[in-house]
């Protein structure tokens, strides 16, 4: 199976891997109040994929393991067994629903399919001997990117991996549904007809059967086309029935529809019921492994009539809270953005009204004993509930839909800062009962009364999440680019804190832009979006029904989801543009502090969250690529974890040419060197380095000249060029300089090899020798000055 370009991706290892071109659609860059308050936050470890050849299942790498080694054999397959995977074959036209699609969305949930693969590897040691060996490894965490995944991609994460996206924001999208479109409805966008034998034999062919058609979905990737009659017009292959011909899609639902599918599941007793009676009637209680989620209470209590005791009118009763967006469960809190957020908080009740009581006495009347029947019947006349307020620090969030409230002044649009700091947000949950009592007295004989009570009671829940408030005012970037042919020097310096604090929201990515050649430098944060709870009681005066928390569309509680934050590492990544080779080394880097690895359910296998991830005040490396042009275009910016810009500054320098030229002294035996710019200007203080001198090196003068003896035939000089670290007005590329000596010759050679074997010191001189035409002036010499008996 292909990967999509918005599906599956590489695995960065801790310096570079490659990605596509779609890396930043969509991104929010409007920074405007208003743009702010209408943003909806939301919401593949990216792993190297190769394909089993003889099954064609995905089998994911560790970075570790590709970065040294040739894939050779595919031996095993990811654990399951062949029917554990299942996905839906389309029909054509025939709508099929994905089972557990949205397991994608709970990384702490089990997989089906995960377990660890056998691969047989060359590893290639230090001095240069290959060995074949087998290495075992498991299935690493998928990055899910904004734009939408296929259907196939998220069963294959959803069954053998775990998820975790680089930022809170953007929507996400899961698939759940096929979706048949006419082809005419595709008429706009790019499609393809490629002959059986070039394309995939698994997809949809054309009715001939000889071809396969396929439309280039808006993501990138190619959307097979079924029932196309295919044939060749004007010389050219053409669909002639596109309205009959059908494009496979898929419905999807994005993250946040999920997070409402959850609330509104979860109210659909209580806010959301069809009626007070089936309000009243059942609690929805969220569980984990048989434990609440959210504690429940018991309360509302009356006096009985006739008996001694109490009764609780109201029965589980709870408030909780699902989740805070746009945001991340971190140490112990939920972190969001200073400048508005949104949380959705469920609750649920139910009312167990008193049963019906009788009992018999007895009553005298003169010398006689008459029996009676003191008797009670309990009705409930009105009940009342609901979150009255929610609150964090001085601000009281407007309700904006059942079960969803926000910081947002939905009055005026307007949001409402937290300035950065730790609140407690607070959700009240109040329920008012009515109980009317009737009772009284019966007999034959004693005497008959009957009376009537009404009894209001009150009941009022809290729950409390403690949430901090961040943004990334204080945090500043700077991009320092060193202009230089097919080798630029990018650093990256960072000021101010970077983690989740006050005044650091933590940047996401840093963009370069140099030219036609584009970097992200990313950060080390990954958010795994977990599942809180396993089942789901419908709790009742009569019985307890558990259901399991759900993952697919139209369950009927889906799982409570919130993101989990744990670090990683600090990667860069390139666009691969199609006419050039880019990749990136790292060559200087200044760490400033590390951050501890962040519990995480045991059931995500996240491996590199088991060190310390270090953050950096610089990041550097050579941008390197087959791309040989100076003096391009340079832009940077960069974000943080919510999609807002981080203040960003560029600064561009670039290296300009030199010249090096070498001049032997025949009669003193040695070689002046002469360092200058392209335009004449000496350059002082630089270093230059010898073949074929009395010295490995020497340091260029006020006028730019130094002095070295010969001893060999050729003298090489190299001006490695500056250092971008230098301290230097003006940067230099480096140059070469070569020159001949005469004096170094053996005088008494007596033939051709004898000669040559005297002058060449080692092939690459020779090399070089053939390069600036030097052999063919040591061979004219040898010719002038060979012995006269050989004449």
């Amino acid at each position: 199976m292909a990967c999509s370009s918005s599906g599956l991706r590489s695995e960065p290892s801790s310096t570079f891997c490659s990605m596509s071109s779609d890396r930043r659609r969509g991104r929010v860059r409007d920074t405007s109040p208003s743009t702010r308050a209408s943003l909806w936050p939301c919401i593949c470890d990216r792993i190297r994929v190769v394909v089993d050849p003889i099954r064609g299942r995905l089998i994911s790498l560790p970075v570790a393991v590709l970065g040294m080694v040739l894939i050779i054999v595919s031996s095993a397959v990811i654990g399951a067994a062949a029917g554990a995977l299942v996905i839906p074959n389309p029909e054509p036209g025939v709508e099929k629903h994905y089972d557990d699609t949205f397991r994608v969305l709970a990384s702490n949930d089990p997989d089906p399919g995960r377990s660890s693969q056998t691969v047989g590897v060359y590893e290639y040691a230090d001095n240069g001997s290959i060995t074949a060996v087998n290495r075992t490894v498991v299935t690493q965490p998928v990055q899910l990117w904004d734009s939408n995944i296929q259907s196939r991609d998220a069963l294959v994460i959803a069954n053998e991996s775990d998820m975790y996206q680089s930022g809170l924001h953007g929507f996400v999208q899961v698939p759940y549904r096929d979706r048949w479109t006419p082809l005419t409805d595709w008429w706009n966008t790019e499609f393809r007809i490629l002959p059986l034998y070039s394309a995939d034999p698994s997809r949809a062919t054309s009715t001939d059967g000889r071809y396969t058609v396929e439309v280039r979905h808006p993501n990138g990737w190619w959307n097979p086309v079924y029932n196309a009659e295919v044939e060749r017009v004007d010389g050219n292959l053409t669909v002639t029935n596109p309205d009959e011909a059908l494009v496979l899609s898929s419905y999807y639902s994005t993250v946040i529809d999920r997070k409402i599918q959850i609330v509104e599941g979860l109210l659909q007793h209580s806010a959301m019921a069809p009626s007070p009676a089936a309000a009243r009637s059942t609690s929805s209680v969220p569980t984990r492994n048989g434990s609440d989620v959210f504690p429940t209470t018991d309360g509302a209590s009356v006096g009985l009539q006739w008996r001694s005791g109490s009764h609780e009118l109201v029965r589980d009763a709870y408030v909780g809270n699902i989740d805070v967006i746009p945001g991340v469960w971190h140490d112990g809190r939920y972190v969001t953005p200073s400048w508005q957020l949104y949380t959705y908080v469920p609750w649920d009740y139910r009312i167990d009204v008193p049963s019906d009581y009788s009992e018999s006495g007895s009553c005298t009347i003169g010398n006689n004993t008459y029996s009676l029947t003191r008797w009670a019947d309990y009705r409930l006349l009105d009940s009342d509930a609901e979150v009255v307020n929610v609150t964090a620090g001085n601000i009281s969030l407007d309700y904006a839909r059942p079960g969803m409230w926000t910081t947002v002044n939905l009055t005026s649009s307007a949001p409402r800062h937290l300035p950065p700091g730790r609140y407690d947000l607070t959700a009240t949950l109040h329920i008012e009962t009515e109980l009317e009592t009737h009772y009284g007295v019966s007999s034959a004989r004693c005497s008959e009364w009957d009376s009537t009570r009404v009894t209001n009671r009150t009941v009022e829940l809290q729950y409390t999440v403690p949430i901090e408030t961040v943004n990334s005012d204080d945090l500043s970037v700077d991009v320092q680019v060193y202009d230089r042919p097919g080798r630029d020097v990018v650093s990256v310096n960072w000021t101010g804190e970077q983690g989740l604090a006050a005044g650091a929201a933590a940047w996401e990515d840093v963009e370069v832009q140099i030219g036609e050649k584009t970097m992200y430098v990313t950060a080390p944060w990954r958010f795994y979006s977990v599942s809180r709870n396993t089942h789901v009681e419908e709790r009742t005066s009569g019985s307890t029904t558990s259901i399991e928390a759900s993952h697919s569309y139209r369950g009927t509680y889906p799982a409570m989801l919130h993101y989990r934050m744990s670090p990683a590492n600090v990667s860069v990544l390139a666009d691969q543009p199609a006419d050039q080779h880019i990749w990136w080394n790292r060559t200087y880097v200044a760490r400033n502090r590390s951050v501890p690895a962040t519990p995480l359910p045991s059931s995500i296998v996240a491996t590199q969250n088991t060190k310390p991830t270090y953050l950096y005040d610089q990041f550097a490396g050579v941008l390197k690529s087959t791309d040989q042009v100076t003096g391009e275009s340079v832009t940077a910016e960069a974000s943080d974890v919510w999609g807002l810009p981080v203040d960003t500054s560029v600064s561009v320098t670039r290296y300009r040419e030199s010249e090096l030229t070498v001049t032997v002294n025949q009669s003193a035996g040695t070689a002046e060197v002469f360092l200058t710019s392209a335009t004449g200007l000496p350059l002082p203080g630089r270093t230059i380095t010898f073949d074929g001198a009395a010295v490995d090196s020497v340091t260029t003068g006020a006028d730019g000249r130094a002095t070295v003896d010969v001893t060999g035939t050729i003298v090489r000089a190299h001006f490695a060029g500056d250092h971008w670290r230098d301290s230097r007005p003006t940067y230099y590329l480096d140059a070469h300089g070569y020159g001949v000596s005469q004096t170094a010759f053996v005088g008494g050679a007596t033939g051709v090899f004898g000669y040559l074997s005297a002058a060449i010191s080692n092939a690459a001189i020779f090399a070089e020798w053939l390069v600036f035409g030097i052999f063919a002036l040591l061979w004219m010499r040898f010719m002038r000055e060979r012995p006269a008996s050989r004449r």
